[in-house]
């Protein structure tokens, strides 16, 4: 098989509950001894490789699935969903005696989605699931979720260097997603910080949310946000972005973002030089992505059905424009643009489409949300209706 993508690392199977569409408050219906009426069970994949994977199958482009799950029901489950949404299960491997990984995902209308989460065969997955000699093959060896599994987490990222140095040997460009740590686990107390410094100088893509990003890196401003009431993204600066995104860089990734949810996408780049270094995944025309940092907002949808998955599908619609020859501007805004096509289905993947499908949907149907922006980092680029940094003699740092 040739391919031009893999999705390697976190794959379970989703439980979503279809709930009624009016709330008044959430935390005045999910009461102890309370009965909530629901509709259909909607069964999906979900994780990393199943959401970002399957996207960019939806998308057209051609992508390998590498994941590991148990011999057991829920694992069938989840290779025949995999095949039934256009993708091959031939490369999972499969745990004796283990359990599938699977969540319940709670998506009240108007409400951020709850998780309960088993993290079950993702918590053995390593170096010996990914097949290298496709990896030889392809452009982009793209792994999520590494902070909620404890093989790749473990003695500061070992394993999971390991996988991202044998594939730079091998000529590919990395890239690697990150899941929100469990704050009430044993990983959450990890040392983040020195786990990321072992393994960026191996990634050329890091893609983590802002929450991840601020958790793992930044805990002061993590609570600071947090202690101002009401939801991070809420109280999120744009200006605070540079000062992350740089932090970043410079622990060794050549393309940082991160994803703001609701506010928006955040990208910056290293210079032209560390390009040359990418592997077989590099931007076509390096000169439109090098030394480069923008925001832009989301899309508007009127009728969200479900944001569960939203992140992921954005990520593989940021991969699907660079391997297609997209610029970072056009990158970024695709993947804004796939993750609104998420929302509109209750599954993840169900609203995907094929990627001129999702472009001309975002140029012609589509509005962005305004931007809002009053900071003095960045300036407007009216035409593309996002922001640029400014020239370096009148840019202030984010704070």
């Amino acid at each position: 098989m040739m391919c031009d993508i893999i999705c390697a690392g976190h794959i379970c199977l989703d439980l979503t509950p279809v709930l009624p569409p009016k709330f008044d408050r959430a935390d005045r219906v999910f009461l102890p001894g309370k009965l909530l009426e629901t509709s259909e069970l909607v069964l999906s994949t979900g994780g990393s490789v199943a959401n970002t994977g399957l996207a960019l199958v939806k998308l057209g482009i051609k992508t390998a699935l590498m994941g590991r799950v148990g011999d057991d029901i829920p694992g069938d489950i989840v290779k025949r969903l995999v095949e039934e949404q256009g993708g091959q299960p031939q490369y999972f491997s499969t745990g004796k005696g283990e359990l599938t990984s699977y969540s319940v995902v709670l998506a009240p209308p108007g409400f951020d989605r709850m998780f309960l989460h088993n993290p079950a065969a993702n918590h053995t997955f390593g170096f010996g699931d990914i097949d290298f000699d496709l990896v030889r093959r392809a452009k982009i060896l793209h792994i999520g979720y590494p902070t909620c599994m404890k093989t790749l987490a473990r003695e500061n990222g070992a394993e999971l260097r390991k996988i991202l140095e044998k594939g730079k040997e091998l000529g590919v460009t990395t890239s690697l997603d990150t899941s929100y740590p469990d704050e009430n686990s044993s990983e959450s107390a990890a040392d983040w910080e020195k786990l990321f410094e072992n393994v960026l100088p191996f990634t050329d893509i890091f893609m983590p949310s802002v929450e991840e990003a601020l958790f793992m890196f930044d805990r002061d401003e993590f609570s600071r946000l947090k202690t101002m009431g009401g939801d991070i993204l809420e109280n999120l600066e744009v200006d605070y972005l540079p000062r992350l995104g740089k932090r970043l860089l410079a622990m060794g990734a050549k393309i940082v973002v991160i994803k703001c949810g609701t506010r928006g996408y955040y990208a910056v780049t290293q210079g032209r030089e560390a390009f040359s270094g990418m592997g077989r995944g590099v931007p076509a025309d390096p000169g439109q992505w090098a030394g480069r940092e923008i925001f832009t907002g989301i899309y508007r949808i009127d009728h969200v059905k479900s944001a569960a998955g939203a992140g992921d599908t954005s990520i593989a619609g940021f991969l699907a424009a660079l391997v297609s020859g997209y610029s970072l501007a056009d990158s970024v805004d695709i993947a804004c643009a796939t993750g609104a096509a998420c929302v509109t289905d209750y599954s993840a993947t169900g609203g995907i489409g094929p990627l001129d499908e999702i472009i001309e949907k975002s140029r012609k149907e589509w509005k962005k949300e305004p931007l809002g922006y009053a900071g003095q980092y960045f300036c407007m680029d009216a035409e593309r209706n996002v922001l640029i940094r400014r020239q370096p003699e009148t840019a202030r740092n984010g704070r």
